[in-house]
């Protein structure tokens, strides 16, 4: 899949082996008309979109809750093999979820999240 970088300004999460996908979509709609013909119009073609889930401690807990709810973009470099080169694009959390992990010396969440070019 190659290199992917997710920053949060100019600190980089820290992306851990398997916590992560990158899938390359394309952007379309699909009608149906009264004589039942399919419309397919293509909106944008290869638009990345970061999937996450790892743990985390409470200080990239209240960062990725304070982007999230202040709607700060963050930058994400990757690997595009379309054009056999680094690529980067700008989006938001979206689908935030926590979940507490019980640990007697430190708490630990369990962060989801997504990444969506816009």
């Amino acid at each position: 899949m190659g290199n992917v970088a997710l920053y949060f300004g100019n600190e980089e999460f820290p992306l851990y082996k398997d916590s992560y996908s990158l899938a390359i979509e394309n952007k379309e709609t699909q009608n149906e008309t009264e004589a039942g013909t399919i419309i397919r119009d293509i909106k944008r073609l290869g638009v990345p979109h970061l999937s996450i889930s790892q743990v985390i401690d409470d200080t990239w807990y209240k960062k990725l809750f304070d982007y999230d709810t202040s709607g700060v973009a963050l930058t994400i470099s990757y690997y595009d093999p379309s054009t056999r080169a680094q690529a980067t694009f700008s989006g938001f959390i979206e689908n935030l979820k926590f979940d507490l992990l019980a640990d007697n010396t430190s708490t630990y969440w369990k962060a989801s999240f997504e990444v969506k070019a816009y």
